[in-house]
């Protein structure tokens, strides 16, 4: 099955919902296409894995890359919608404790959105004081 991926705004948010089998022979022109979206420096990104039906270890490699390179220029990352078997491997390698992985795209940007209202309710709450 072919790779596709699509890549939309939520806002400051980028989603980018990868489509069909991801494996060594793709991993190169994720990571181009990944780094491209970093690049523009959005708020977040949000990688939807909901109609993923193969992902090897070099994908997921270059995702867990792109995460550390987004954490360093102030851009969280969070994964959507694995199917079980994606999500097995993202709990075997470890990877589901570097980059989050929610229900589907609403809970992950949610996710983030409200960890940020609360951050930002107690600065405010600060500095009333």
């Amino acid at each position: 099955m072919d790779a596709n991926l699509a890549v939309r705004r939520a806002g400051g948010v980028v989603v980018v919902a990868l489509s069909g089998d991801y494996d060594l022979s793709r991993a190169a022109t994720l990571h181009t296409q990944l780094l491209d979206v970093l690049r523009a420096r959005p708020t977040g990104i949000v990688i939807d894995l909901s109609e993923v039906t193969f992902c090897d270890l070099a994908c997921l490699r270059t995702m867990a890359n792109l995460g550390r390179r987004s954490t360093a220029v102030g851009t969280w990352m969070r994964m959507a919608g694995p199917s079980p078997i994606v999500r097995r491997l993202l709990e075997i390698t470890g990877l589901c404790a570097s980059l989050p992985c929610y229900l589907d795209v609403d809970a992950a940007i949610r996710g983030k959105a409200r960890a940020a209202a609360s951050a930002g309710r107690g600065v405010a709450s600060a500095v009333a004081s």
